[in-house]
Formats: structure tokens, sequence, C-alpha cells
């Protein structure tokens, strides 16, 4: 069964006094590794719905929705391509917040009751993202970016637990993510990098195939980005870049 050898990194935190970077190179088989495209979506994109600058969706504001979709195009895709030309497992996980644009994909949405909200949650989210965000902003009519949508069979799901049975089928045990935000839903969502890890799946970050939600104060230094690729190499699994990917993949075509 063919391997390929991927250089990573993570951060030692211990002992405190003295952290800092560490460098390894797992090899593992084609078979047992899944790439993941997180929340790839199409706010901004050229077949999407435009941002509006009413509201703060998506990436939330133009530069990062526009570093997404050129990440998207230039590096997202190409690996997704990488790995289908190897035999890996290209898995796309979205949120089940455009369920209605997939009406084939089973969704609990309309099975969640949610909290009523009081006033000042309220007020804070219409200060946040805008009023009526979820149904009236491009959040409601997004989809997934058409460059980085699913091939053939590759399983399309909203839900950690369904994510987790697909990777069960084919024996997957190692996950590299791509996608958005990195300090957000990489991190936390459904199917994100902490809930996988706590179902036993070794987790890897392609670090230049990501990007968290900037601000137009952090975007110039990438602050939530880089933080949340710090979080996520010191306490939830280690980090790739598409260089180093390509390389290990295209070694296996030669």
């Amino acid at each position: 069964m063919p391997k390929i050898h991927l250089p990573v990194r993570y951060y030692r935190a211990l002992p405190i006094d003295q952290p800092g970077l560490e460098y390894d190179c797992f090899e593992v088989s084609v078979k047992r590794v899944a790439l993941i495209g997180m929340h790839c979506w199409n706010i901004g994109c050229p077949e999407g719905p435009p941002i509006d600058t009413q509201y703060c969706v998506g990436m939330g504001w133009p530069q990062a929705a526009k570093e997404a979709y050129r990440m998207m195009v230039e590096v997202i895709r190409p690996a997704m391509d990488a790995a289908r030309e190897v035999g890996m497992l290209v898995c796309h996980v979205e949120s089940d917040w455009m369920d209605k644009q997939y009406p084939q994909i089973p969704t609990r949405r309309d099975h969640h009751i949610a909290p009523a909200r009081s006033e000042h949650h309220q007020a804070i989210l219409d200060r946040a993202h805008g009023p009526d965000y979820m149904t009236e902003s491009p959040l409601a009519r997004m989809k997934r970016a058409e460059v980085v949508s699913t091939q053939g069979d590759e399983p399309f799901v909203f839900y950690t637990d369904v994510l987790h049975e697909h990777l069960k089928e084919h024996q997957i045990n190692t996950l590299i993510y791509t996608g958005f935000a990195t300090d957000m839903c990489v991190l936390g969502a459904d199917g994100g990098a902490r809930q996988m890890l706590t179902r036993g799946y070794r987790c890897i970050l392609m670090r230049d195939a990501t990007i968290g939600v900037e601000t137009p104060e952090s975007f110039p230094e990438r602050l939530s980005t880089r933080y949340a690729t710090h979080l996520f190499e010191w306490s939830i699994g280690y980090s790739t870049t598409f260089g180093e990917f390509l390389k290990a993949t295209e070694s296996l075509t030669e």
C-alpha cells in the first residue's frame, strides 16, 4: 500500500521555560489519510452572493474573503487534485446553515430548538453581524464554492458523527485540514479538529491553506490566523504546508 512521507511541525510546550517548535515526518498510507475541506463558503466568490457591507458574515471583512478565495483557487483545489491523484480520500465539511441549498444532505436543524435569546444577547448579535443576519445576509444564500466542490462520491457532511462514520468505513486515522476560518470553524465547529481529536484522529493543519476571521486591523499581520495555528500546533495536533504535501504526493506518481 503506497505511503507518503509528510513533514510536520508542532509546538512543544514542555518544559514551559524552554518551549518551541519541533519537527517530525510522518510515514502514513495514503489510504489512511483524508484531506478535509472545511467551510469553503462562496460569499464573495464569482458565483456566490456578493459581500454586503451591512453584514459581517462569512469571513467577516473583504480582505479575508478575498484571501480565502485565492487560497481555494491556488492551494486547496490543487491539494484536493493531488490527493485524488494518489487515491487519498477528500472530504467536504460544511455548516448546516446551508441545508436549504443542499436538501439531499441530512440535517438536524428542524429538530433543534434554540433557547430564547435575551434582549441584550440579541442586541450584541445584531451589533456584531447585522440584524436578521441568518435570514437576510449573504449567509442565507451561500453554498460551497464551486472551485472546491465535491467530485464523484466524495463525502459531503454537516456533522462530526457523520464524518466519523465515513472515516471509519475507509479506516482513516489521519486528517489534513484545509479551509476556514482557522480561529473558529477549523478549531471548533462540527467536523473540526477538536471534535475529531476526541475521536482519536491525528489532525494536521495545512497552514497556508487557511485564514482566520481577520479584521482590517489584524489582517496585515494575520493575527487571528497565526494565533489559531499556534493553538492547533500546541494542543490539537500538527501542521504542514501545501508545498510539503504536494512533494509528498508527487513522489508517489513519479
